[in-house]
C-alpha cells in the first residue's frame, strides 16, 4: 500500500496520547525530483487524499473502522523524502481547506 495505491486506506490508527482523533495514514515513497516529476507526485498525491477525504465525508470511515465514531479525522501524509518547494505549498494548502472542514491534515517525514 502507498501513495499510488489511490482507492486504499494504507494504514490507520487512534493514537493512545489523543483518543479524539483518529489517524489516517498515506505511505508516500516518492521522490519529488525536478518540476516534472514534482507536477506528476502532487497529482498522485491529490487523487489519494480526495479518496482519503470521501472514506470520510460518505461515512464509509465508520462502517469499515467502527472505533473512529465520534473521533477526528486527520490526514498524515508519511513521506519519505523531505517535501520540495511546491510541495510545502500544496500540504500548507490542503490543510487549510481541510481545516474548514473539519479534517486534520499534516505532513510527517518518515525518520529512517
Amino acid at each position: 500500500m502507498s501513495v499510488i495505491d489511490a482507492k486504499t486506506i494504507d494504514m490507520w490508527g487512534i493514537p493512545k496520547w489523543d483518543d479524539n482523533k483518529i489517524i489516517l495514514g498515506i505511505a508516500d515513497h516518492l521522490e519529488w525530483g525536478d518540476k516534472t516529476q514534482q507536477g506528476e507526485h502532487l497529482l498522485v498525491l491529490q487523487e489519494k487524499i480526495n479518496n482519503y477525504i470521501a472514506f470520510i465525508e460518505s461515512g464509509e470511515i465508520y462502517t469499515e473502522i467502527p472505533g473512529a465514531l465520534g473521533k477526528s479525522p486527520v490526514i498524515r501524509v508519511q513521506g519519505k523524502y523531505e517535501l520540495s518547494e511546491q510541495g510545502e505549498l500544496f500540504v500548507d494548502s490542503v490543510a487549510e481547506t481541510l481545516k474548514e472542514v473539519g479534517i486534520g491534515f499534516e505532513f510527517v517525514l518518515k525518520a529512517e
